[in-house]
Protein backbone atom coordinates (compact mmCIF):
# COMPACT_ATOMS: atom_id res chain seq x y z
CA UNK A 1 0.00 0.00 0.00
CA UNK A 2 1.59 3.29 -1.08
CA UNK A 3 1.54 6.83 0.38
CA UNK A 4 -1.81 7.82 -1.13
CA UNK A 5 -3.53 4.76 0.29
CA UNK A 6 -2.02 5.45 3.71
CA UNK A 7 -3.05 9.11 3.82
CA UNK A 8 -6.35 9.45 2.01
CA UNK A 9 -8.48 6.32 2.45
CA UNK A 10 -10.51 6.12 -0.81
CA UNK A 11 -9.22 3.39 -3.16
CA UNK A 12 -9.63 3.59 -6.92
CA UNK A 13 -8.31 1.00 -9.31
CA UNK A 14 -6.16 2.45 -12.08
CA UNK A 15 -6.28 1.40 -15.74
CA UNK A 16 -5.17 -2.16 -16.36
CA UNK A 17 -1.86 -0.99 -17.77
CA UNK A 18 -0.95 0.84 -14.49
CA UNK A 19 0.78 -1.14 -11.75
CA UNK A 20 -0.09 1.36 -8.97
CA UNK A 21 -3.01 2.05 -6.69
CA UNK A 22 -4.26 5.60 -6.30
CA UNK A 23 -5.88 6.72 -3.08
CA UNK A 24 -7.54 10.09 -2.91
CA UNK A 25 -9.89 11.61 -0.38
CA UNK A 26 -13.14 13.12 -1.52
CA UNK A 27 -11.91 16.58 -0.54
CA UNK A 28 -9.23 16.56 -3.24
CA UNK A 29 -10.66 14.01 -5.68
CA UNK A 30 -11.78 16.75 -8.03
CA UNK A 31 -8.22 18.08 -8.12
CA UNK A 32 -6.60 14.82 -9.16
CA UNK A 33 -6.33 14.48 -12.89
CA UNK A 34 -7.03 11.10 -14.48
CA UNK A 35 -3.97 8.91 -14.82
CA UNK A 36 -1.85 9.67 -17.82
CA UNK A 37 -1.61 7.22 -20.64
CA UNK A 38 1.31 4.87 -20.42
CA UNK A 39 4.32 5.89 -22.42
CA UNK A 40 5.48 3.92 -25.34
CA UNK A 41 7.74 2.07 -22.97
CA UNK A 42 4.76 1.38 -20.71
CA UNK A 43 5.95 3.49 -17.69
CA UNK A 44 4.60 6.51 -15.78
CA UNK A 45 7.23 9.08 -14.53
CA UNK A 46 8.03 8.74 -10.82
CA UNK A 47 7.62 11.86 -8.68
CA UNK A 48 10.67 13.88 -7.68
CA UNK A 49 11.00 16.35 -4.82
CA UNK A 50 13.32 18.95 -3.28
CA UNK A 51 12.82 19.48 0.46
CA UNK A 52 14.99 21.55 2.80
CA UNK A 53 14.96 23.77 5.90
CA UNK A 54 16.21 27.36 5.94
CA UNK A 55 18.46 26.49 8.89
CA UNK A 56 19.87 23.28 10.28
CA UNK A 57 20.47 24.80 13.75
CA UNK A 58 18.38 27.34 15.66
CA UNK A 59 18.32 28.81 19.14
CA UNK A 60 15.83 27.25 21.52
CA UNK A 61 12.40 28.81 20.90
CA UNK A 62 13.29 30.06 17.43
CA UNK A 63 11.85 28.81 14.14
CA UNK A 64 12.94 27.92 10.60
CA UNK A 65 11.17 27.74 7.25
CA UNK A 66 10.57 24.46 5.41
CA UNK A 67 10.70 24.82 1.60
CA UNK A 68 9.77 22.16 -0.96
CA UNK A 69 8.96 21.62 -4.62
CA UNK A 70 7.94 18.48 -6.46
CA UNK A 71 7.12 17.23 -9.95
CA UNK A 72 4.97 14.32 -11.15
CA UNK A 73 3.22 14.40 -7.76
CA UNK A 74 -0.50 14.87 -7.10
CA UNK A 75 -0.46 15.09 -3.27
CA UNK A 76 1.96 15.45 -0.34
CA UNK A 77 1.69 14.66 3.36
CA UNK A 78 3.74 15.60 6.44
CA UNK A 79 4.93 13.32 9.23
CA UNK A 80 7.45 13.50 12.06
CA UNK A 81 7.62 16.91 13.75
CA UNK A 82 4.73 18.19 11.61
CA UNK A 83 1.60 16.65 10.10
CA UNK A 84 -1.22 17.09 7.64
CA UNK A 85 -1.78 17.27 3.87
CA UNK A 86 0.54 19.69 2.09
CA UNK A 87 0.59 21.21 -1.36
CA UNK A 88 2.98 19.75 -3.90
CA UNK A 89 5.13 22.87 -3.64
CA UNK A 90 5.31 25.50 -0.92
CA UNK A 91 6.94 26.78 2.26
CA UNK A 92 5.91 26.81 5.91
CA UNK A 93 7.30 28.01 9.23
CA UNK A 94 8.11 25.30 11.74
CA UNK A 95 6.98 27.41 14.66
CA UNK A 96 9.11 27.52 17.86
CA UNK A 97 11.58 24.64 18.14
CA UNK A 98 12.72 23.62 21.61
CA UNK A 99 14.43 20.30 20.82
CA UNK A 100 16.06 18.65 17.82
CA UNK A 101 13.24 17.86 15.38
CA UNK A 102 12.94 15.90 12.14
CA UNK A 103 10.38 16.97 9.52
CA UNK A 104 9.43 14.42 6.82
CA UNK A 105 7.50 15.15 3.63
CA UNK A 106 6.16 12.40 1.35
CA UNK A 107 4.78 13.20 -2.10
CA UNK A 108 2.94 10.66 -4.34
CA UNK A 109 1.95 10.53 -7.96
CA UNK A 110 0.84 7.99 -10.55
CA UNK A 111 4.44 6.85 -10.91
CA UNK A 112 5.02 6.15 -7.18
CA UNK A 113 6.05 8.21 -4.17
CA UNK A 114 9.12 9.96 -2.80
CA UNK A 115 9.98 10.99 0.80
CA UNK A 116 12.61 13.33 2.18
CA UNK A 117 13.44 14.61 5.66
CA UNK A 118 15.05 17.70 7.18
CA UNK A 119 16.42 17.73 10.72
CA UNK A 120 16.76 20.97 12.68
CA UNK A 121 18.89 20.93 15.83
CA UNK A 122 18.70 23.29 18.81
CA UNK A 123 21.99 25.07 19.46
CA UNK A 124 23.58 24.59 22.85
CA UNK A 125 24.00 27.95 24.53
CA UNK A 126 27.28 28.24 26.40
CA UNK A 127 26.87 29.53 29.95
CA UNK A 128 29.26 32.06 31.43
CA UNK A 129 30.72 30.80 34.73
CA UNK A 130 30.06 32.82 37.86
CA UNK A 131 33.01 34.44 39.68
CA UNK A 132 34.95 32.42 42.26
CA UNK A 133 36.54 34.37 45.14
CA UNK A 134 38.84 33.72 48.10
CA UNK A 135 39.76 35.95 51.05
CA UNK A 136 42.09 35.24 53.98
CA UNK A 137 43.48 37.27 56.89
CA UNK A 138 46.87 36.56 58.45
CA UNK A 139 46.97 36.53 61.36
CA UNK A 140 43.28 36.02 62.01
CA UNK A 141 43.68 37.18 65.64
CA UNK A 142 45.63 40.32 66.57
CA UNK A 143 46.21 42.43 69.65
CA UNK A 144 44.35 45.70 69.93
CA UNK A 145 46.17 48.49 68.11
CA UNK A 146 47.80 46.16 65.58
CA UNK A 147 46.91 45.07 62.02
CA UNK A 148 46.48 41.97 59.84
CA UNK A 149 47.28 41.18 56.22
CA UNK A 150 44.37 40.54 53.84
CA UNK A 151 45.02 38.40 50.74
CA UNK A 152 42.39 37.86 48.04
CA UNK A 153 41.95 36.35 44.59
CA UNK A 154 39.17 35.81 42.05
CA UNK A 155 38.45 34.20 38.69
CA UNK A 156 35.79 35.06 36.08
CA UNK A 157 35.54 38.55 37.63
CA UNK A 158 35.86 41.98 36.08
CA UNK A 159 35.57 44.25 39.15
CA UNK A 160 35.94 43.76 42.91
CA UNK A 161 35.54 45.69 46.17
CA UNK A 162 36.46 45.09 49.81
CA UNK A 163 34.16 46.38 52.52
CA UNK A 164 34.57 46.75 56.28
CA UNK A 165 31.88 48.26 58.44
CA UNK A 166 30.23 50.98 56.40
CA UNK A 167 33.27 51.62 54.22
CA UNK A 168 34.31 49.98 50.95
CA UNK A 169 36.91 50.46 48.28
CA UNK A 170 37.67 49.14 44.80
CA UNK A 171 40.51 46.62 44.59
CA UNK A 172 42.10 44.48 41.91
CA UNK A 173 40.84 40.98 41.20
CA UNK A 174 43.99 39.61 42.88
CA UNK A 175 45.99 41.31 45.63
CA UNK A 176 46.87 41.84 49.27
CA UNK A 177 46.84 44.75 51.71
CA UNK A 178 47.51 45.51 55.36
CA UNK A 179 44.38 46.38 57.32
CA UNK A 180 44.09 49.55 59.37
CA UNK A 181 45.10 49.15 63.02
CA UNK A 182 42.21 47.42 64.75
CA UNK A 183 40.72 48.02 68.19
CA UNK A 184 37.77 45.62 67.84
CA UNK A 185 37.00 42.43 65.92
CA UNK A 186 36.27 43.38 62.31
CA UNK A 187 34.68 41.53 59.37
CA UNK A 188 36.02 42.16 55.87
CA UNK A 189 33.98 41.19 52.76
CA UNK A 190 35.49 40.71 49.31
CA UNK A 191 32.88 40.97 46.51
CA UNK A 192 33.32 40.57 42.75
CA UNK A 193 31.10 40.78 39.68
CA UNK A 194 31.58 39.33 36.21
CA UNK A 195 29.64 38.34 33.10
CA UNK A 196 28.41 35.20 34.89
CA UNK A 197 27.10 36.96 38.02
CA UNK A 198 28.58 37.93 41.38
CA UNK A 199 30.18 36.29 44.41
CA UNK A 200 31.52 37.34 47.81
CA UNK A 201 33.64 35.98 50.66
CA UNK A 202 34.00 37.27 54.22
CA UNK A 203 36.61 36.81 56.91
CA UNK A 204 36.78 38.14 60.46
CA UNK A 205 39.88 39.38 62.25
CA UNK A 206 39.47 38.89 66.00
CA UNK A 207 41.03 41.49 68.31
CA UNK A 208 42.27 40.71 71.82
CA UNK A 209 43.15 43.21 74.55
CA UNK A 210 46.74 44.35 74.40
CA UNK A 211 48.88 42.75 77.08
CA UNK A 212 50.53 45.17 79.52
CA UNK A 213 53.67 44.60 81.53
CA UNK A 214 56.54 46.53 82.95
CA UNK A 215 58.64 48.46 80.51
CA UNK A 216 62.22 47.28 80.74
CA UNK A 217 65.47 48.67 79.46
CA UNK A 218 69.23 48.22 79.55
CA UNK A 219 72.22 50.18 80.72
CA UNK A 220 75.79 49.75 79.46
CA UNK A 221 78.47 50.63 81.99
CA UNK A 222 82.18 51.21 81.31
CA UNK A 223 85.06 52.17 83.61
CA UNK A 224 88.82 52.62 83.69
CA UNK A 225 90.87 49.90 85.40
CA UNK A 226 92.86 51.11 88.45
CA UNK A 227 96.63 51.44 88.15
CA UNK A 228 97.53 51.40 91.88
CA UNK A 229 96.06 50.79 95.29
CA UNK A 230 94.28 53.68 97.02
CA UNK A 231 97.29 54.12 99.37
CA UNK A 232 99.64 54.57 96.44
CA UNK A 233 101.28 51.17 96.66
CA UNK A 234 101.57 48.78 93.72
CA UNK A 235 98.25 47.45 92.49
CA UNK A 236 97.22 44.20 94.04
CA UNK A 237 96.45 41.66 91.33
CA UNK A 238 92.79 41.88 90.36
CA UNK A 239 90.27 39.06 89.87
CA UNK A 240 87.53 41.21 88.36
CA UNK A 241 84.89 43.77 89.31
CA UNK A 242 81.50 44.00 91.04
CA UNK A 243 78.86 46.41 89.74
CA UNK A 244 76.30 47.70 92.21
CA UNK A 245 73.05 49.35 91.14
CA UNK A 246 69.59 50.33 92.38
CA UNK A 247 66.80 52.89 92.10
CA UNK A 248 68.31 55.01 94.88
CA UNK A 249 71.93 56.11 95.10
CA UNK A 250 71.78 55.35 98.79
CA UNK A 251 70.48 51.81 98.21
CA UNK A 252 72.42 50.00 95.50
CA UNK A 253 70.71 46.71 96.29
CA UNK A 254 71.52 44.85 93.05
CA UNK A 255 74.90 43.63 91.95
CA UNK A 256 76.64 41.67 89.23
CA UNK A 257 80.21 40.34 89.22
CA UNK A 258 82.44 40.56 86.15
CA UNK A 259 85.49 38.27 85.94
CA UNK A 260 88.82 39.33 84.53
CA UNK A 261 91.00 42.30 85.33
CA UNK A 262 90.96 43.43 81.70
CA UNK A 263 87.16 43.63 81.45
CA UNK A 264 86.06 47.26 81.66
CA UNK A 265 82.40 47.26 80.46
CA UNK A 266 79.15 45.46 81.18
CA UNK A 267 75.51 45.60 80.03
CA UNK A 268 72.78 45.29 82.63
CA UNK A 269 69.31 44.29 81.36
CA UNK A 270 65.78 44.00 82.78
CA UNK A 271 65.69 47.49 84.24
CA UNK A 272 62.17 48.80 84.87
CA UNK A 273 61.19 52.34 84.04
CA UNK A 274 62.68 55.00 86.31
CA UNK A 275 66.13 56.30 87.22
CA UNK A 276 68.85 53.77 88.10
CA UNK A 277 72.14 54.45 89.89
CA UNK A 278 75.40 52.53 89.33
CA UNK A 279 78.87 52.13 90.93
CA UNK A 280 81.77 49.71 90.50
CA UNK A 281 84.30 48.18 92.88
CA UNK A 282 87.53 46.30 92.03
CA UNK A 283 87.96 42.76 93.36
CA UNK A 284 91.52 41.78 94.34
CA UNK A 285 92.80 38.26 93.88
CA UNK A 286 93.31 37.99 97.64
CA UNK A 287 89.58 38.45 98.25
CA UNK A 288 89.63 42.10 99.25
CA UNK A 289 87.47 44.71 97.50
CA UNK A 290 88.06 48.37 96.84
CA UNK A 291 85.75 51.19 97.80
CA UNK A 292 82.94 52.06 95.36
CA UNK A 293 83.63 54.34 92.45
CA UNK A 294 81.71 57.50 91.90
CA UNK A 295 77.96 56.90 91.25
CA UNK A 296 76.50 57.25 87.76
CA UNK A 297 72.82 57.19 86.73
CA UNK A 298 70.53 56.49 83.78
CA UNK A 299 66.80 57.07 83.20
CA UNK A 300 64.95 54.08 81.73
Amino acid sequence: MNFISRHFGLIARLAPRSAHWLLACAAISTLVAPPPSASAAGTTPAPTMSFQASAVTVKAGSSATLIWTSSNAVACGATGAWSGIKTTSGSLSTGPITATSTFTLTCAGYGGEVAKSATIAVATVATTPAPLVTLTASPSTVASGTASMLTWSSTNASSCVIAMGGQSGTVGTIGSHVTPTLSASTTFTFSCTGAGGSASKSTTVSVTAATTGPVTGTATLSWAAPSSNTNGTALTPLAGYTLYYGTSQNALTHSVTVSGASTTDCEITGLTSGTWYFAVAANAADGTQSALSNIGSKAI
